[in-house]
């Protein structure tokens, strides 16, 4: 679609052209001089050239958008699913851009909101998994799974072994060391 610039007087003037009072005086007065038609044939061929590029009059040029880092998509998804909403439109929301506009942002840095959120999960659940006194029901429920069967399901979908597995591993691994160390 082709750009169409137009100088802000225009959109002011067809802006407040809807909105103007009724001045059957100066309309009059005007009318004998031409001005008034030269006005609305002005006004009309704006209208015109922003229906065709479909804009309304009250739209406003575009602004400057500042985009997040990956490390700050990261922190507003894991501060969402501190609060219960990792989602799409809560985690731009917070980054204050559309959602539209976070989607082909993460598109061109080669991911997606769902692998961003399902990353952010796996590191929190791996962090979790190593404190034993942590039950697998409440660690699924804290990285937003409904049961510990779904999060237990996508675990072995992304890293490959159960979750309980990994948990006995690492705490031998960390063992291992700690026996090593004295």
């Amino acid at each position: 679609m082709p750009m169409i610039f137009l100088p802000l007087s225009c959109w002011t003037s067809v802006r407040h052209a809807e909105n103007a009072p009724d001045q059957s005086h100066l309309t009059k007065t005007l009318a004998a001089d031409g001005q008034i038609r030269r006005r609305n044939a002005v006004r009309s061929k704006h209208r015109f050239l922003l229906r065709e590029h479909g804009l309304h009059a009250s739209h406003q040029p575009m602004r400057a958008v500042r985009l997040p880092s990956v490390q700050a998509v990261r922190a507003v998804i894991v501060a969402s699913l501190r609060h219960g909403d990792a989602t799409l439109d809560s985690t731009a929301r917070a980054l204050k851009i559309s959602s539209r506009t976070l989607q082909r942002h993460l598109g061109r840095m080669g991911t997606s909101h769902s692998e961003m959120l399902a990353e952010v999960r796996l590191n929190i659940a791996c962090r979790l998994l190593l404190d034993p006194s942590k039950r697998l029901s409440d660690i699924a429920k804290f990285v937003g799974y409904t049961n510990a069967s779904s999060f237990s399901r996508n675990f072995v979908r992304l890293m490959k072994i159960q979750p309980v597995i990994y948990r006995q591993q690492q705490l031998a691994r960390k063992h291992g060391q700690s026996c090593q160390r004295k």
